[in-house]
């Protein structure tokens, strides 16, 4: 009997050990100031928070994490210390492997039970440390109707460490976007929302290095299944209706229009008759150049053969010239599609040929197969805002009536344009701190607004940032 009672006893003392502690995946709901750090887990007991998560950067670069590191609760405005860290050095300089990251942990101070979310501080004097704001301590109540499944694996590339989801058209400069691990060649990830609309996944290394292979999708219910590779277009698979049928016409018009195109080029790839000898042998300079100017130089060559018609083969100009023809062709034939399936889907491809658009006749059919076919359905879907957003713009005429809108300032308090500019000769000045260009223009108009300011001349300045504090700092 004695027996029996004590494997009753050691049993509920387990299952009250389990249920004081609660693992909440993907914690983080605010701002970060780095991309350079991200938690994916938070591990809460009455003894600890445990935050599990990844530094990132490209190989032989560090970073660096500091001992003095607390976390901030939001409802009591307690600091709760960092106890150790395990993975990781603390204030040592962390250098990245080939796999662009390294995984680590950290371990504080239990929290107090009201401070339901807490931020990441690194507390560094001049105020460059790491911060992670509105990490949730506790499990989400998810009240979402679409629930997306992501799931993916990852074909020999070690730099796949990190994967960025967003929706389609996200700035991540300026906008948040969602950071996916790769564990041992594989990714999952469960996308919550409310919206039909179309998503995009690539690397983040590749994001770095300025070219990548997006992965687009609807947020939709069902099962989005990815196989990513380093140098060519990922595979996707789902039996989620509106994808499906996205990569359905993109099969189609593969077969109809580009699988020959491409069948051509990888010829004449293997066959050395894409570029000429002299830009094969800029080409070989620029691998053994010694250092950055060299390169420029190098390049700057490389654009004056192109200018002259001498970068590209004959045969490549036949194959350039045909792909031309095919594009037009396809053009057609996916309007074509967009104007007989006023759906979702239709109105994504009609985003689309937006990107592709080159001449104002574009834009007015454009705009008349939208007016005639789209108009007034899809209410509250963002492709919709998108297209009546770029419709208003294209209607904008010399002495005409600008667009109208508000937005914050660097406190979060609303202005409308119209009010800020009534009476008045205003300049709109459209900036971000990391716009080097824009910097410098707006520091250009300085002198001017000082000379006419007092004769009804003002400047606007609206910055693209992800945070305020970004701004500020200029």
């Amino acid at each position: 009997m004695k027996s029996i009672l004590l494997t009753v006893g050691l049993a509920f003392i387990g299952m009250y050990a389990t249920a004081q502690t609660r693992v909440i995946d993907y914690p983080v709901m605010g701002q970060r100031t780095t991309d350079a750090l991200e938690f994916y887990q938070a591990e809460v007991s009455d003894t600890a928070v445990i935050l599990r998560g990844d530094m990132y950067s490209r190989p032989n670069y560090w970073v660096r994490i500091a001992s003095s590191s607390v976390l901030k609760g939001k409802e009591t405005g307690k600091v709760y210390r960092l106890i150790r860290a395990t993975g990781i050095k603390l204030d040592h300089e962390e250098y990245m492997p080939e796999s662009w990251n390294r995984s680590f942990s950290l371990q504080f101070e239990p929290v107090d039970k009201r401070d339901r979310m807490v931020d990441y501080d690194e507390m560094i004097p001049e105020g460059n440390g790491f911060r992670v704001n509105d990490i949730c301590l506790e499990n989400k109540q998810i009240n979402k109707k679409i629930h997306c499944r992501i799931e993916g694996t990852v074909a020999n590339c070690p730099a796949y460490s990190r994967l960025m989801l967003m929706p389609e058209g996200t700035d991540p400069r300026v906008q948040g976007w969602i950071s996916i691990p790769v564990r041992d060649g594989k990714f999952s990830y469960d996308l919550y929302t409310d919206r039909e609309e179309p998503y995009e996944l690539y690397a983040w290394s590749d994001n770095l290095q300025g070219a990548w292979y997006p992965t687009s999708f609807f947020s939709e219910n069902g099962k989005i299944e990815i196989i990513l590779h380093s140098s060519q277009a990922p595979e996707v698979y789902s039996d989620a209706p509106l994808t499906k049928e996205l990569l359905r016409f993109k099969q189609e018009t593969d077969k109809l229009f580009f699988d020959s195109l491409r069948e051509e080029r990888e010829k004449l790839e293997k066959e050395n008759k894409i570029l000429t000898p002299a830009a094969l042998a800029l080409q070989a300079e620029v691998e053994k150049a010694q250092n950055e100017e060299e390169r420029k130089e190098i390049f700057q060559k490389m654009r004056q053969l192109d200018d002259d018609g001498k970068a590209y083969t004959e045969d490549y100009k036949v194959l350039e010239k045909k792909s031309q023809e095919v594009n037009g062709k396809y053009k057609n034939y996916e309007k074509e599609y967009i104007r007989s399936n006023p759906t979702i889907v239709g109105l994504y491809l009609l985003k689309q040929q937006i990107r592709r658009m080159h001449d104002t006749e574009e834009a007015s059919d454009i705009m008349h197969i939208y007016k005639t076919g789209y108009a007034g359905k899809f209410a509250d879907n963002p492709m919709t805002d998108y297209m009546k957003l770029w419709i208003a713009s294209r209607e904008i005429k010399l002495g005409g009536k600008y667009i109208d809108f508000t937005a914050p300032d660097a406190e979060g308090l609303p202005h409308t344009l119209s009010k800020e500019i009534e009476g008045k000769v205003a300049l709109i000045d459209l900036w971000a701190s990391w716009c080097g260009p824009c910097r410098r223009s707006s520091i250009s108009m300085i002198p001017v607004y000082e000379a006419y300011k007092d004769k009804g001349f003002t400047v606007v300045g609206v910055a693209r940032e992800r945070q305020a504090d970004d701004m500020k700092k200029l």
